[in-house]
């Protein structure tokens, strides 16, 4: 490609099953119209989009293959587990969350991770300069500042700072991909370097800033949620598991609009210069502030996950503790008291919905063929 192609990724916990069917799209299908696989130079995740990225950056089939497989297979066991058993077993669980300020404990998540890291795959890409920059996106607990991880071979590689923030140029290790999905009081805080650091979504779910002004002029973003109107129970009272599920949902509507906005008006700019000053204007306004022209394609679920993971909740098929199955039963009880399920799609790691919304994902952006060749092809 002429153009320099990037990628954003959302965060959204088990809903990161249907951005991995997008990738697997892009990156299997999407070739044989387009004549090659679009890798992309540039790509930036938060939270599960970050694990997510880890495969897009890793530039190689074999973990798309991957990426698949964990996804169509998982267990909610494999992610995380519920720290207590039987009656007394809850109290005392809980008692020790509050101590260590999380609900759950995401110990299997950090031994899957340090799995897929020791193919080394991601080092072998980064050093190569497959991939120019591999970025994702954390929150320093004590300060609330946006801090972006920033994996690069190449020493010319710069982009400026979020607001308010500051990047670290650093190889990821899985600390780092750990940190960035610690959503707060659900997993623990992760401690890099005598910081402690939660999930990026806080500040940027969808890290659309440093892929648009680390040089990407070709983004696609892949969002985990649908915009939503009005409540399916507007009547609902407001328990503990709707407003976790909510403030989750809210910490997806984040700068990515803002950081659109920013692209159309540069846009809109540089057709402004080249229809009055001619083709130069283009060129010269890039070599002396940088600013060139950003095409973004937008991909989002055509159906509500939190809906999709109600709908294919399956008690008796989920295996684990006494203590996960009830904590999984009440938040499905409390989706069919309120209508929404939102906290139940981010937390449901099991493959009775990770499947169907990995599905969805392929066959969204499948219906989108046409939108994502076009794109890719400019």
């Amino acid at each position: 490609m002429k153009s320099t192609f990037g990628m954003a990724l959302a965060g959204g916990g088990a809903r990161g099953a249907y951005a991995a069917g997008v990738l697997r799209y892009l990156f299997t299908e999407a070739p044989k119209e387009l004549g090659y696989v679009p890798w992309p130079k540039i790509v930036g995740g938060t939270s599960v989009g970050a694990l997510n990225g880890y495969f897009a950056a890793c530039q190689s089939s074999i973990e798309v293959q991957r990426m698949h497989d964990i996804w169509t297979n998982l267990t909610v066991e494999d992610i995380y587990k519920v720290p207590f058993r039987g009656a007394f077993g809850t109290i005392k669980g809980l008692y020790k969350s509050a101590q260590r300020a999380a609900v759950l404990d995401p110990a299997p998540l950090l031994k899957l991770i340090q799995q897929e890291a020791s193919r080394r795959t991601l080092r072998e890409s980064i050093r190569s300069g497959r991939c120019r920059a591999f970025v994702i996106s954390a929150t320093q607990l004590h300060t609330g500042k946006n801090v972006l991880f920033l994996d690069t071979a190449d020493p010319n590689f710069s982009m400026p700072p979020p607001p308010l923030g500051s990047i670290i140029r650093t190889p990821l290790y899985p600390e780092h991909l750990l940190a960035s999905a610690a959503i707060p009081l659900v997993f623990p805080p992760v401690r890099i370097n005598d910081t402690l650091y939660v999930d990026g979504g806080l500040r940027q779910n969808a890290p659309l800033h440093p892929v648009m002004y680390g040089g990407a002029d070709r983004i696609l973003v892949i969002g985990t949620r649908t915009m939503k109107s009005l409540p399916a129970n507007p009547n609902a009272e407001a328990s503990l598991g709707l407003v976790a599920g909510k403030t989750l949902n809210a910490l997806t509507l984040d700068p990515v609009e803002r950081d659109n906005l920013a692209a159309d008006r540069i846009n809109k700019l540089i057709e402004w210069g080249v229809a009055k000053y001619g083709g130069q204007f283009a060129e010269d306004l890039e070599a002396e502030t940088g600013m060139r022209a950003i095409k973004i394609l937008h991909l989002r679920p055509s159906m509500d996950l939190g809906k999709l993971a109600a709908d294919v909740y399956t008690p008796e098929k989920i295996k684990g503790s006494w203590g996960l199955q009830w904590f999984l039963d009440k938040l499905y009880e409390q989706s069919e008291t309120s209508g929404e399920s939102d906290l139940l799609s981010h937390l449901l790691f099991d493959k009775c919905y990770t499947k169907s919304a990995e599905q969805l994902g392929f066959e969204d952006a499948k219906e989108q063929k046409e939108r994502i060749v076009q794109f890719l092809s400019m």
